[in-house]
């Protein structure tokens, strides 16, 4: 089985791929480190910048597929189970997996983000706060734009989408029972 957790930037990803792979004894890798290898190898395409428009997001999200599909692949050869987190995956594009590989997937987005929240839980990206202060900010903004965007395509696609905004240990038990009983 493969488990997605996509979403939102900020939005406990990889909390809850950490804590759902330690519980299932599994490997887990978030696509930050696979979109960084490929830019690494100088991979035409690869996004290089904060771009939170619904097209860019979009558009990331396709370019992608191909490199997300490939490591599934590849993965689904060497594991039973695996988990990947990341923002670089839509709903469509989980679609489109789901019709070749068994796949488990939720989506989470943050309704509400301001600079202090984010500045607060840096989660497992502390570089956040070495950014400049203006594109923090944007980032802050942004988060609950791009929710919004992945929160519609869930209700449009069928997927399950969880808002990480309140009551957050919660929301990541909610999580985890969601993407782990899925039928």
């Amino acid at each position: 089985m493969i488990y997605l957790v996509g979403g939102a930037p900020r939005a406990g990803k990889s909390l809850v791929g950490q804590q759902i792979a330690s519980d299932l004894k599994i490997g887990w890798v978030s696509t930050d480190l696979l979109v960084e290898l490929l830019r690494v190898k100088n991979e035409q395409g690869v996004k290089t910048e904060w771009n939170a428009a619904p097209e860019a997001i979009l558009a990331d999200a396709e370019w992608f597929l191909p490199y997300l599909e490939r490591f599934i692949w590849g993965v689904s050869s060497q594991a039973e189970n695996y988990l990947i987190e990341g923002v670089d995956f839509l709903p469509a594009q989980v679609m489109e997996l789901s019709k070749k590989y068994q796949i488990r997937s939720v989506f989470l987005g943050c309704s509400h983000m301001t600079l202090e929240k984010l500045d607060q839980y840096p989660g497992r990206s502390p570089g956040y706060g070495d950014l400049p202060e203006a594109l923090r900010r944007q980032i802050a903004q942004d988060v609950p734009r791009w929710s919004r965007l992945i929160q519609a395509e869930c209700e449009r696609l069928g997927y399950p989408y969880i808002d990480m905004a309140d009551d957050f240990s919660e929301r990541l038990r909610q999580t985890a029972k969601t993407l782990t009983n899925q039928a």
